[in-house]
């Protein structure tokens, strides 16, 4: 928890300089709220298919408990997924509400890549003859668990990058950055594929799959929902600084804040 707090407290203190390198995908325009508008319709069928995919095709046979229950969750979720993504895909909406559509931009890749595909690598394997109720709720409580602990690893690697000012742009330590940050991978490796080689060996043990296919079926979308995990701190500190800082936020003619003028006027002030 003081970790935590810690943390807060130190992103609260650091200025806009020390976050501009997270600057690059608003300023390369791929996240620009027009962008993001038209991302946001493209995903409403995509959201739909996969509750289709999920519920009628991975959930058929399957002996993962109370199906029933997360299907009318999953459907209600993605009602209001869907409602929210057309809001925010229109101008007049969007253009007074930047760092909330950026928000909901983050709680959309969540729901896609996380959510989505860790029900699904479970309901595959609860397809399988020998796969029990019990094995099933453990193996679930094992995966969160590792999920959890990807997140925590990696925040801790993002504020110590923050202090370290490895997101400055032009410093000193802008040179280095990309070696750093290259360390600072290795303890998410260890914790992730640590974590992950136990619950397939957890896995093999007790579950025997039909054929290859299942096998990846299972694996392949857990793997998808731990890099959707591991990219979330940089998606919430930026989002963070939508709230706090105006250079993270685009103009009413659609182009990004400038950060060398704003600084520049607020020193002259």
């Amino acid at each position: 928890m003081g970790s935590q707090t810690g943390a807060v407290t130190l992103m609260t203190k650091l200025p806009v300089e020390y976050y501009a390198v997270l600057r690059k995908p608003l300023e390369s325009g791929r996240q620009s709220p027009k962008k993001l508008a038209e991302a946001f319709l493209l995903s409403v069928p995509i959201v739909w298919l996969l509750y289709l995919v999920t519920f009628s095709v991975a959930a058929d046979s399957t002996n993962y408990p109370n199906v029933e229950k997360i299907r009318t969750t999953q459907f209600i979720m993605t009602v209001v997924v869907s409602i929210l993504g057309i809001i925010f895909s229109f101008p007049s909406i969007y253009r007074k509400t930047g760092w909330l559509q950026y928000a909901y931009s983050v709680l959309l890749a969540q729901f896609t890549f996380t959510v989505y595909p860790f029900i699904s690598a479970f309901f595959i394997m609860g397809q399988q003859e020998n796969a029990s109720r019990e094995i099933l709720i453990k193996l679930t409580y094992y995966a969160i668990i590792l999920g959890i602990l990807v997140l925590l690893v990696t925040s801790i690697r993002f504020s110590i990058l923050l202090r370290k000012g490895a997101y400055k742009k032009g410093s000193s330590r802008d040179e280095t950055r990309s070696k750093f940050e290259n360390k600072s991978y290795i303890p998410i490796a260890i914790v992730a594929s640590t974590g992950f080689v136990l619950i397939m060996q957890y896995a093999i043990r007790k579950i025997q799959f039909v054929s290859l296919e299942d096998a990846i079926l299972t694996y392949l979308p857990l793997l998808i929902c731990y890099v959707s995990v591991f990219v979330l701190p940089e998606q919430i500190v930026i989002t963070y600084c939508k709230i706090r800082f105006k250079a993270f936020n685009y103009n009413s003619r659609g182009y990004l804040h400038d950060i060398e003028k704003i600084e520049l006027k607020r020193k002259n002030v």
